[in-house]
């Protein structure tokens, strides 16, 4: 791949990224970002075995983009005002929730 396809689709990635996270967390709110994250953490997994510009384009600007620990910052920030315990569990969850995932799709590819 030239140089230009491999700038033009990370672009294209990070942007198609970016919104479909920010579509999916306005809806759903916190269990929105907490999905998107373990979501992605599962496609990650399955790209970890792979490489070329294809995976660095999907993995880094796609998922890069979609996947976002800025995202879990104001939303635990927003739950511990409720409750501090729901909080800690929101980031726990997430954090177990993503990193079991990665694993299964690193086990899977």
């Amino acid at each position: 791949m030239t140089t230009l396809v491999v700038a033009v689709g990370f672009g294209v990635a990070a942007a198609a990224g970016t919104v479909m996270r920010w579509r999916i967390s306005t809806a759903l709110g916190p269990g929105g970002t907490m999905l998107i994250n373990i979501a992605g953490a599962f496609a990650l997994g399955l790209l970890a075995s792979t490489s070329g510009a294809a995976a660095t384009i999907l993995g880094t600007a796609g998922l890069g983009a979609l996947t976002t620990v800025s995202g879990i910052l104001p939303e635990s920030a927003r739950l511990s005002r409720a409750s501090p315990l729901l909080a800690f569990g929101y980031i726990s969850l997430t954090i177990t929730g993503a990193t079991a995932a990665a694993a299964a799709g690193l086990a899977l590819a």
